[in-house]
């Protein structure tokens, strides 16, 4: 069996794979970008046993639609990311921003093992 330096991981979500075992990332970029996904879309106090970990993006449907929100996001994604995610990756660029009725989170970062250089968005639309 051919085991990559970074070791064996879930894949994420959570699945089969066609062999019948749990499936594993391709790569550790993708698996990376799984934890990232994990870290930004999991409520602080949801993990019994991490309970500071996660940024919570999810309970933004519930916040009002302003640059103080924009503000409050973007300072503790900057917080979690280097504080779960330091030793995997390096942020390149974290932009928030409120425009109209939506909620913008874009990121670019470097896969610190790889050297990658890696993007991802999420949007929150709603009243403001």
């Amino acid at each position: 069996m051919n085991r990559a330096p970074h070791g064996r991981h879930l894949a994420f979500p959570f699945h089969i794979g066609p062999d019948g075992r749990s499936a594993t990332p391709a790569d550790l970029t993708e698996h990376v970008r799984g934890e990232l996904i994990q870290l930004l879309l999991t409520a602080p106090g949801e993990r019994p046993f991490l309970p500071s970990f996660g940024a919570g993006l999810r309970r933004l449907v519930f916040h009002q639609n302003d640059d103080a929100t924009a503000g409050i996001t973007k300072a503790l994604l900057s917080r979690n990311l280097s504080r779960w995610l330091g030793q995997r990756i390096s942020v390149q660029a974290l932009d928030v921003s409120a425009i109209d009725a939506t909620l913008n989170v874009d990121l670019r970062y470097q896969v610190i093992a790889t050297g990658e250089v890696k993007q991802v968005r999420f949007q929150r639309q709603g009243a403001m």
